[in-house]
């Protein structure tokens, strides 16, 4: 992960030097036991943001992921969107 690690220290100075909230979702992907979890936390901490974790083993169909669309009735929203509702913040800019 030393590799990972970098680009994300990298990733870091550059947002502390351009001071702006926006920043890409990470996706970390690999075999359990790497530490994906604590380094996603420790990205959260350094950065003042709220981590939230997860889960696609499973995942059948895109829709689950992105979500239903709107028209149709019964229509759900996605793991992402509902991880975010879970986490009960927004970019305040």
């Amino acid at each position: 992960l030393e590799k990972v690690k970098e680009r994300i220290v990298e990733y870091l100075a550059v947002q502390q030097r351009s001071a702006k909230l926006k920043g890409p979702i990470l996706c970390l992907v690999g075999p359990p036991g790497v530490g994906k979890t604590s380094l996603g936390k420790s990205v959260a901490k350094a950065t003042g943001r709220e981590f939230i974790r997860i889960s696609l083993g499973g995942v059948r169909d895109e829709s689950e992921i992105r979500g239903h669309r709107r028209t149709y009735i019964g229509s759900m929203p996605g793991k992402i969107i509902q991880a975010l509702k879970k986490a009960k913040t927004t970019n305040k800019k």
